[in-house]
């Protein structure tokens, strides 16, 4: 709280109160002061300290996060953010990793790998048993994207013995003999709920990315159908186009 004192607001000064706020902190965090993954005060301090309402702090709070800069986490409070721009995702088949491994620690933890069987799943990839497999992917420890991969299990059974917590689901279907060599994604702009919501640490209707891929092989066979739940708040998607 050293960044904070009764002398940062002039209360009599025509700039709003949540303004001069939200200047302060934008300046904080751009000059590095305040950086990803560190958290601001909670609303209940600043009040204390700054001798300014609730209200206030929370509009400043708001306009941050409409900015890009924070996010509110229910377990962590306030938290500053950056966007992670995903360059390749709509342009070419890469790993999560290779994609956003320069943007520091990336890592999967694997909630589901099994054997299951699922109707509506089964008439895209043609065979009624499938193998399940359920990711959360993380960056910097932030929870970036749920991950549900469905696969034709008797083409892809070997994949069950693999750790894809630390192998790449693309490198692994390549290794058994199925690779994955053309996609076909669908995205569009949903509302956070139930489990969704609650694994990546969002409110519900709090916004997410939604995206249908449905990968096929060398011999235009379906061997790969995955539904990902993008955290609107860290998930942002670059496509570079050249007119012809």
């Amino acid at each position: 709280m050293e960044l904070f004192n009764e002398n940062l607001i002039d209360k009599n000064s025509a700039i709003p109160l949540y303004f001069q706020l939200y200047s302060y902190i934008e300046k904080l965090i751009k000059d590095g002061t305040y950086k990803e993954g560190d958290k601001l005060p909670p609303e209940e301090e600043l009040v204390e300290t700054l001798g300014i309402s609730r209200p206030t702090i929370r509009q400043a709070y708001k306009e941050l996060a409409a900015k890009g800069y924070v996010k509110r986490q229910r377990s962590r409070g306030t938290i500053v953010t950056r966007p992670k721009v995903f360059h390749k995702f709509l342009t070419e088949l890469t790993t999560f990793h290779k994609e956003l491994g320069s943007e520091g620690t990336v890592r999967t933890k694997v909630l589901k790998f099994e054997k299951c069987s699922n109707p509506e799943i089964a008439k895209i990839l043609n065979t009624d048993d499938l193998i399940c497999l359920i990711r959360l992917r993380y960056s910097n420890d932030i929870p970036i994207v749920y991950l549900e991969t469905w696969l034709p299990y008797e083409p892809c059974r070997s994949l069950l013995r693999h750790d894809m917590e630390k192998e790449s689901l693309y490198e692994t279907l390549e290794s058994i003999g199925h690779p994955v060599q053309t996609v076909r994604r669908h995205l569009k702009a949903e509302k956070a709920t139930g489990i969704i919501a609650d694994y990546l640490e969002l409110d519900e209707n709090e916004p997410i990315m939604f995206s249908k891929t449905l990968g096929k092989d060398p011999a235009d066979r379906p061997v790969e159908y995955s539904i990902a739940s993008y955290n609107g708040a860290y998930a942002d998607f670059q496509i570079d186009l050249q007119l012809k």
